[in-house]
């Protein structure tokens, strides 16, 4: 098709055009994403434990929440197809230094770098969908975006697997410095460049920026997400202190929006946020994005430590899962206009997300085959369209176009905070819940159970299956809580009113 905003591009160079938008917000995706699938190698790699690990997540989300506050001045001065140049050169010098880490401390400066370059990339690609396209025209596009975006995701499971299997663990960021370099030359082929630019990157002036408000902001960000993850780590009963981190990072936030109230022009607009519609959308997208960010942990643990299924194995499998979401959301593409903005199908999104999870704790047992495992995996892999685009369908309706570049932004910067933070919490949470489970197996067990003192090599027989058992106890017993939860937000979903109302 061709775009009345561009009419020099023919149909060929507007589906390129859209994909490398869709591999531009991908870039971000697998970065997140790929920091819960391979958790286990990184942190073995740079000898992090899970709290230390749980700051490499959050600097790259507390980076990544500033990138987007600063997106919509530096696009503007610039265009957005400069901001997503260099954010993809930021991204690949970050995954760059991730592959150069030895210790924690450097991998999270390294994925503060990384997140800088690679957080604001989903927003900006969005926004650029916006601006190109009129309302009628904008359906089709989402078909090359969502090839883009989720092809790179779904791929890039199984491509790791091979590679570090093969070699190291720094292949993992080995292949996301590949990626950005490969989609900025596809940015640089396809993308349009802006007929009367403001100005350049190098002259954009920093000197009128409220610069506190972008301290509070990433800080804030960065002490929220470590303060939830540290929550299930520590009995609350015994140190009540430990609620107060997340409580300060609410506070510094509140902090920023606080300036930003009295000078929204130099960042985001606080005043187009406050629609009733988008408030509610922004409550199901951090649902949403904190399941997935807890899933895209647990899942890999459990496949690997839990059922005993080798890396390769668990790379593939992810694979498949994320390709049968990638042919779901093209179906949605294009039946979108008749099933945008109905509440039941984002329901029935969590119903089956919630059903997924029942099946995979009732099926967390030793020796499960990967047939049984498969139905629960690739049931979740269809509640993508349901759950994620039904709510961007319902979230944005009211937006002109420079309040949406502010309401995107904005949502992505919930994103960041959200993926980590279920991330955060999926690796502390499995830690918590294994060692409950390793004490309550080990106080089974008897001396008549042991049959006297035996072998060494009997002993690491049991100690291997013991620690196997804890994770699948722990495991079995996240699921089934995350299987309720997700059938109460289908219930809210039913109920919750999205009719806009504006606040003054």
């Amino acid at each position: 098709m061709r775009l009345r905003a561009l009419p020099d591009f023919s149909p060929r160079r507007v589906f390129l055009f859209t994909v490398a938008l869709g591999g531009a917000a991908g870039v971000d995706f697998v970065a997140s994403s790929m920091m819960g699938i391979a958790g286990t190698h990184i942190r073995g790699g740079v000898h992090a434990s899970p709290e230390d690990f749980l700051w490499s997540m959050t600097s790259y989300a507390a980076m990544a929440s500033v990138a987007n506050l600063m997106l919509a001045r530096i696009a503007r001065h610039t265009s957005y197809r400069s901001y997503t140049v260099v954010g993809l050169l930021v991204a690949a010098l970050g995954s760059l230094l991730c592959m150069l880490c030895d210790t924690p401390l450097e991998l999270t400066i390294a994925r503060g770098v990384q997140g800088f370059g690679a957080g604001g990339l989903f927003a900006a690609s969005r926004i650029l969908i916006q601006l190109v396209a009129a309302r009628d025209e904008r359906g089709p596009l989402f078909i090359g975006f969502n090839i883009g975006s989720l092809g790179l995701s779904a791929i890039t499971p199984w491509l790791a697997a091979e590679l570090v299997e093969g070699a190291a663990w720094q292949m993992v960021f080995a292949i996301q410095v590949v990626l950005a370099l490969a989609v900025l030359v596809l940015v640089l082929l396809t993308y349009p460049h802006r007929v009367t630019p403001a100005g350049g990157l190098w002259e954009l002036d920093i000197d009128p920026m409220d610069w506190p408000v972008v301290i509070l902001f990433g800080l804030g960000a960065m002490v929220l997400m470590h303060g939830l993850g540290d929550l299930r780590f520590y009995e609350f009963a015994s140190s009540p202190s430990v609620a107060l981190t997340p409580l300060a990072g609410v506070a510094l936030i509140g902090a920023a929006f606080v300036r930003l109230h009295r000078e929204p022009q130099l960042w985001l607009d606080p005043h187009a946020l406050l629609g009733r519609r988008y408030l509610v959308g922004i409550l199901f997208y951090a649902i949403y994005y904190f399941l997935n960010g807890l899933w895209n942990y647990l899942i890999p643990t459990l496949l690997q430590s839990g059922f005993g299924f080798g890396f390769q194995v668990t790379g593939e499998v992810l694979t498949w899962a994320s390709t049968l979401s990638l042919g779901a959301m093209l179906c949605f593409s294009l039946v979108a206009p008749k099933l945008f903005g109905q509440r039941r199908y984002i329901a029935f999104g969590y119903v089956l997300f919630s059903v997924a999870l029942l099946m995979l704790s009732l099926r967390t047992m030793t020796g499960a085959s990967m047939d049984v495992i498969l139905p629960a995996l690739f049931l979740q892999g269809l509640t993508v369209p349901f759950v994620m685009a039904q709510v961007a369908g319902m979230t944005f309706v009211d937006f002109d176009e420079d309040d949406f570049q502010d309401a995107y932004a904005f949502k992505n910067i919930v994103r960041q905070i959200a993926t980590a933070s279920g991330t955060g919490a999926a690796s502390l949470w499995l830690q918590y819940g294994e060692t409950v489970a390793r004490t309550r197996l080990v106080e089974r067990i008897t001396p008549f159970d042991l049959g006297g003192m035996p072998p060494m090599p009997e002993l690491m027989r049991m100690a291997s299956e013991l620690e196997t058992q804890a994770t699948l106890v722990a495991s079995a017993n996240l699921l089934s809580w995350l299987a309720v939860f997700c059938g109460c937000v289908a219930v809210i979903a039913l109920l919750i009113r999205w009719r806009t109302t504006p606040v003054s």
